[in-house]
């Protein structure tokens, strides 16, 4: 393997482990509310997604030969990401979040509105139907 091919895997790599660890920290806050059960089956599949992405990865540099030292290379990506990128991210998501609730509240209420038009429409069309049954049980 030459050098040049060695630079590309450290900084696959490394890359990779920062780029993992990222969505994997995003994945875990948008799963937030799901039950544990559905949210370890996701991190499982997540998991293994990102072990067949590595390889194939590696397996387009260098024949697929691993290294320890790309293993290293990839958890100086994770810890990167994790000591200095991941409050940033999570406070770019949250801004995001925010800014599509402004956008979307106004729609929101408009169908909250017509909801309750319609539950209202319902409930009284099954207080008269009631009155029907209640006056034919009567009249028999």
């Amino acid at each position: 393997m030459s050098l040049i091919v060695q630079f590309q895997c450290l900084f696959y790599s490394f890359l990779f482990g920062f780029v993992m660890t990222g969505v994997y920290h995003i994945m875990n806050r948008l799963l937030y509310g799901v039950p544990m059960f559905l949210r370890y089956i996701c991190q499982c599949l997540i998991g293994i997604c990102f072990g067949m992405l590595y390889f194939y990865g590696l397996v387009f540099l260098n024949e697929g030969i691993l290294r320890l030292y790309f293993f290293i290379f990839m958890l100086m990506g994770y810890l990167l990401y994790s000591h200095y990128y991941a409050y940033y991210l999570l406070y770019f998501l949250e801004k995001i979040v925010s800014i599509f609730k402004r956008i979307f509240s106004p729609f929101i209420f408009f169908f909250r509105c017509i909801n309750g038009i319609i539950q209202k429409r319902i409930g009284r069309m099954k207080r008269k139907w009631q009155k029907r049954k209640h006056q034919d049980i009567k009249n028999s």
